[in-house]
Parts: structure tokens; C-alpha cells; sequence
């Protein structure tokens, strides 16, 4: 995983969820504020949940961390009961709406010292992107 490009602008390979550099089979990385509340961690990839998704045997996981752990797996990483993907459903809403309120700083730290909430961050994103570009443009 790398930091956004500075200066030489290479924003094909810029996630366009999280700003980071990445390709599309690991996971997104958000810099947060402050410490996440453990119940909001994968226990998967140790990170707050992304598209959480709810196991039979009562635990949480990212969708993309679970997807790939059963590809290889049939049991819950937790209590190693058995578990298959389609038995599994996204999160409440409420969960959705906790993890989506965590802040966020901006992967641009050189240039935009902001914080957001996460769910803000791809807008923010978009709008730089927009906006680097123009000056790339207006500048050559």
C-alpha cells in the first residue's frame, strides 16, 4: 500500500474509495482521527469494518475480508463454526450509519489538512481529483 501521488500525477492507480494506491484485491485504508471502538474492527484485517456483513453465529466482518477468508475456509474465523457466504447478510443500518460517522483524515496530508467523515471521503476525493486534473491541464 502507498501514499496518493505528490507532484507527478499518476491517478489512474488512485483508489477512488480511500485515495490510496492499491489494486483492487486489497483492502481500502483509511487514516482515522481517533481510535476505532473494537466492536467496529474486522477481526479479519484488523480494520474498521468496510461493507460489514453478518455472520449466523452473531459476528461481524468486511465483506470483501470474509468473501476472500471463505474462498479457502468454510468456518468463522472466530468460533470456527461452519459458515458459508450466503448465509451471511449486510449489517444493520445503524452499523452501516456508526462506521460511516468515523473520521477520516485526508490522504492528501501535503496539501489538505482536513478531516471528514468517512462517508464523506470519496466526494472530497472526487472533487480533488476534478480539480488536480484541471491544473495539470491549465499548467501544461
Amino acid at each position: 500500500m502507498t501514499s496518493p501521488p505528490a507532484g507527478g500525477v499518476t491517478w489512474a492507480r488512485v483508489c477512488k474509495e480511500c485515495g490510496q494506491c492499491h489494486d483492487g484485491r486489497d483492502s481500502h485504508l483509511f487514516e482515522y482521527q481517533d481510535e476505532v471502538d473494537d466492536e467496529l474492527v474486522c477481526h479479519i484485517c484488523l480494520q474498521p469494518l468496510l461493507q460489514p456483513m453478518d455472520t449466523p453465529c452473531g459476528h461481524t466482518y468486511c465483506f470483501h475480508c470474509l468473501s476472500n477468508f471463505l474462498h479457502d475456509q468454510d468456518f468463522c474465523p472466530v468460533d470456527r463454526q461452519r459458515l458459508q457466504l450466503q448465509n451471511c447478510r449486510s449489517s444493520s443500518l445503524l452499523v452501516r450509519n456508526l462506521l460511516d460517522k468515523l473520521v477520516v483524515l485526508c490522504p492528501f496530508r501535503g496539501e489538505c489538512q482536513q478531516s471528514m467523515q468517512r462517508c464523506e471521503l470519496q466526494p472530497h476525493l472526487h472533487n480533488r481529483l476534478v480539480r488536480a486534473i484541471k491544473e495539470v491541464f491549465t499548467y501544461h
